[in-house]
């Protein structure tokens, strides 16, 4: 019996029990050789429900232990489960989600398919879709190749309607490539009330533009149209071009007045991190300078995330290493931390290790792998990374289980490959555990935390998991695989909504069509 038939059999939309226990932990052997994959594959089944792996290794030491599973039914390789213990302690809420709804928030996305996804819909964009004052907001590449930016008044309590999607297009500029890298990017500065982007970037001049101040701390003030933003600017800093930009990201700071931009400085293999930081009193940006060094070494860092603690002023940044252009070359766990919003920067143990703008991360640089991964493993690079209200760090990253032989092709090794938690807790000790599920070609997925601190994983095909801190996450439940086969890319999420409520937005583009989906959840 397939998934999609068991899910259609049971009230997947009311939280569910999916489980099978987990092993006790171990600590990971002596590191593995720096060699790794990278992306690609196809979805083998897609099944398997939860964790098989639990281990632990770091600043702490210690193993983690899985919880534990009782009363369960074995179909195929999913354990359907009606009680679960976790780690002891108070009373655990159980990870739990309900659709809402669902709704359209384009009828005219941009179907050209590029490194097997879509324009629209890919993991490193930070932020595709956003909230801030009462109203979420979103961009999208359409099929006239213009940005559109979109916005719509978010419900004034849970569970409530939203209001209809407000959009326009910037019809002057046009999407240069058919690339998949060529993403849109929001940024939010409440200090001022400005909406930043960025947007078409592989190894190209800057492509940026900001609305004028007020537009979201007044948003009836100030017309929703283009004429409230500037022309696209290849200069953040006086009249200087900033060239061969990828990824770009924003990072609101705490507080926020200031707002950081991260992006790649180079090319696949080949590449620095830099960031900029944008004042919001002053409406200008300052260089902070090169913080990852990668081209020094003939390699380049691929973020998973950059993100400050939830309700917190610690930034945490993690990557995997790129030894080459090739996807295979793609390495380790790295994770470093800065209580200075980026100035300077310390490995897992707290060591200072570097300034940005003087002395860079890089490969020569202590203590920054915190869990080896090899090459010719399958793993992706760029997944995703968030931190709780509590401090720890929890990254998704797929690649091959342990079991499986390395493997040099990459699209073969993502057909074995599956997903992965890894987790920092707040001793600095890193565990894994496994999420059970396996991956789907080269997309990757995202995590989301609720009040209550359980952790979901946002996957694709639309299958959402969750875990518990009531035994450190280690036993991952399957809880809603309802809208699978519907969707293609990367599943995105609306992050700062989830940091004042327990309301989910997915986006979401439909397999083989022009619309993209908001779909509605609460978490519990």
């Amino acid at each position: 019996m397939t998934l999609r038939l068991i899910f259609s059999l049971l009230p997947v939309l009311a939280p569910v029990a999916w489980l099978t226990g987990c092993s006790d932990g171990e600590r990971p052997s002596t590191p593995e050789s720096s060699t790794s994959s990278g992306s690609g594959g196809a979805n083998p089944g897609g099944g398997g429900a939860v964790a098989t792996t639990s281990e632990a290794t770091g600043a702490g030491g210690g193993a983690t232990t899985g919880g534990t599973t009782t009363g369960g039914a074995t179909i195929g390789s999913t354990t359907v489960s009606s009680t679960t213990t976790g780690g002891g302690g108070a009373e655990p809420v159980a990870p739990g989600i309900v659709k809402l709804g669902e709704g359209k928030l384009a009828e005219s996305g941009l179907t050209v398919v590029s490194y097997g996804g879509y324009l629209n819909g890919e993991s490193f964009q930070q932020d595709a879709i956003v909230s801030f004052g009462g109203f979420q907001y979103t961009a999208f590449w359409n099929t006239n190749r213009n940005v559109v930016l979109a916005r719509r008044r978010l419900p004034a309590s849970a569970g409530g309607a939203a209001g209809a999607w407000e959009k326009f297009d910037f019809k002057d500029y046009r999407l240069s490539a058919d690339d998949a890298h060529n993403t849109i990017s929001l940024g939010i500065a409440p200090g001022d009330g400005t909406l930043h982007l960025a947007f078409d970037h592989h190894g190209s001049n800057l492509h940026y533009r900001r609305s004028v101040t007020g537009l979201l701390t007044d948003p009836e003030g100030a017309a929703w149209a283009a004429s409230s933003f500037g022309a696209v600017s290849s200069a953040l800093v006086g009249s200087t071009r900033v060239s061969l930009v990828t990824y770009p990201r924003f990072v609101t700071e705490p507080g926020g007045d200031r707002m950081l931009l991260s992006a790649r400085i180079g090319e696949s293999g080949s590449g620095d991190e830099h960031l900029w930081e944008y004042d919001a009193t002053t409406h200008a940006w300052t260089a902070l300078g090169e913080y990852i060094e990668g081209t020094d070494a003939s390699m380049n860092a691929y973020l998973h995330g950059l993100t400050y603690t939830r309700g917190g002023s610690r930034l945490h940044a993690a990557w995997c290493w790129r030894d080459t252009p090739d996807a295979t070359t793609n390495h380790d766990l790295l994770y470093v931390y800065s209580d200075d919003h980026g100035r300077t920067w310390k490995n897992n143990a707290g060591a200072t290790v570097a300034t940005t703008g003087a002395s860079f991360v890089s490969l020569r640089t202590e203590g920054l792998s915190v869990w080896p991964i090899g090459q010719n493993r399958g793993l992706i690079n760029q997944e995703h990374m968030t931190v709780d209200a509590s401090g720890r760090v929890h990254v998704l990253l797929s690649h091959l289980p342990d079991a499986e032989a390395d493997n040099s092709n990459f699209t073969s090794a993502r057909t074995r490959s599956e997903f992965f938690h890894y987790l920092r807790d707040t001793d600095g000790t890193w565990a894994r555990h496994g999420i059970g599920l396996r991956v789907v070609q080269n997309f990757r997925g995202k995590l989301a935390i609720s009040s209550t601190e359980n952790v979901y994983a946002i996957l694709p095909d639309l299958r959402i998991a969750g875990a518990s801190p009531s035994d450190g996450y280690a036993t991952w439940t399957l809880l809603d695989a309802a809208d699978s086969g519907r969707f293609f890319s990367d599943p995105l999420i609306d992050a700062a909504r989830l940091e004042t409520s327990d309301e989910l937005t997915v986006y979401y583009p439909a397999r083989s069509s022009v619309d993209i989906w908001g779909l509605e959840y609460t978490l519990r």
